[in-house]
C-alpha cells in the first residue's frame, strides 16, 4: 500500500526534474499496472477503480505537493544555517507526519480495490504472500546480524553518495558505527509482516466492505497499532540512528559535498513545486518543547 503514493514521491528523489515530473504525470499508468500484476485485476476491476485512482492523484498533487515542497525548503534552510538536534528532531517529526498523510491516501485508494477481489483472486494473493514469506524467512535465516549491519550500512553510504557525493573513510566509518548500534530486527519484522497479510486475507474472505478494509489498512499502515514493542523500540532507535548520523556527519563535510547537499535540496523544493498546477509551499509547524 506504501508503494502507491511513496513511490510517486519520496522514492523519485534521484531522478532529475524531467524524469520526475515524466514518473509523476504517468504515475496512474505504472500503479494500475503494479496492481495488475500483483492483483491479476479483470477488466471491470480496471475500470471501476481507475477514477478512484485518478482522484486520488489529484488530492495528491493538490494537498501534498505543497507540503513536500516545504518541507525540503525548511531541510535546505537548516542545512545551511547548521542542523542542531532540535531542527533535526523536528524535521524527523515532519517527515513521519508526510508519511502518514501519503499512506492515509493510498489506504483510502486501495480499499475499494481490495475489496472487490474475487474469492481466486484473494487466493492467488494469499499464495503470493506466502512465497515471500518463505523467501523472507529464509534470506533472514541465512545471514546473522554482523552481516545484515554490514550490508545495511553499504546501502546507507550508497544513499548518502546521492547527497554528498563520495565519502571520506572518516565518514564512512561513522556510519558502519551508526549501522552496528541499530537493533536487529529482520527477523521479527517479517514475522509481523506475515501476521498482518494473513489478517488482511481472513478479512478480505469474510466479503468485509471497503470501509472495513480501509480501517484496517489504516490501523496497520497509518497508525501502527498493535506493532510489537520490540519493533516500536526499533523505529524509536532507528530515529535515533539517523538523527546521530547526520548531526555527527555535519562537521565532516566538505565545502564540495555542503554544496552538493545544498543543490540536492533546493532541487527538489523546485521540483515539488513546478509538479503542481498553482504552486505553493505549506510549512508543517513542531510543538514547542515541553517545560521541565
Amino acid at each position: 500500500m506504501r508503494i502507491l503514493f511513496t513511490a510517486v514521491s519520496l522514492a523519485l528523489l534521484t531522478a532529475s526534474c524531467s524524469t520526475l515530473q515524466l514518473a509523476y504525470n504517468t504515475a496512474d499508468f505504472f500503479i494500475t499496472r503494479y496492481a495488475d500484476d500483483y492483483l491479476d485485476l479483470d477488466g471491470a476491476q480496471r475500470r471501476d477503480w481507475s477514477p478512484r485512482l485518478k482522484a486520488a492523484l489529484e488530492r495528491h498533487r493538490a494537498d501534498e505537493l505543497p507540503y513536500l515542497a516545504g518541507f525540503f525548503e525548511q531541510v535546505a534552510q537548516h542545512a545551511r544555517t547548521g542542523f542542531t538536534r532540535s531542527n533535526v528532531d523536528c524535521l524527523l517529526d515532519q517527515f513521519e507526519a508526510l508519511y502518514q498523510r501519503h499512506a492515509q491516501i493510498a489506504t483510502a485508494t486501495a480499499a475499494p480495490l481490495l475489496a472487490n477481489l474475487s474469492p481466486a483472486q484473494i487466493d492467488a494473493l494469499a499464495k503470493t504472500f506466502a512465497e515471500e514469506h518463505e523467501e523472507d524467512a529464509a534470506k533472514a535465516n541465512a545471514e546473522d546480524a554482523a552481516r545484515r549491519a554490514r550490508k545495511r550500512a553499504e546501502r546507507y553510504v550508497d544513499n548518502l553518495r546521492w547527497w554528498f557525493g563520495e565519502l571520506s573513510s572518516e565518514q564512512r566509518g561513522l556510519v558502519r558505527d551508526i549501522a552496528r548500534r541499530i537493533p536487529d530486527t529482520a527477523p521479527a519484522w517479517y514475522a509481523y509482516r506475515h501476521a498482518q497479510r494473513e489478517a488482511l486475507i481472513a478479512l478480505l474472505r469474510s466479503d468485509a466492505s471497503a470501509a472495513a478494509i480501509e480501517q484496517f489498512l489504516a490501523q496497520w499502515l497509518v497508525d501502527f497499532q498493535d506493532l510489537p514493542r520490540a519493533l516500536a523500540n526499533a523505529q524509536l532507535a532507528l530515529r535515533e540512528a539517523f538523527a546521530n548520523l547526520l548531526l555527527r556527519l555535519q562537521p565532516t563535510l566538505s565545502n564540495d559535498q555542503r554544496e552538493r547537499l545544498f543543490g540536492r535540496l533546493e532541487g527538489l523544493q523546485r521540483d515539488f513545486m513546478r509538479l503542481q498546477r498553482h504552486p505553493t509551499v505549506e510549512q508543517m509547524h513542531c510543538a514547542a518543547p515541553a517545560e521541565s
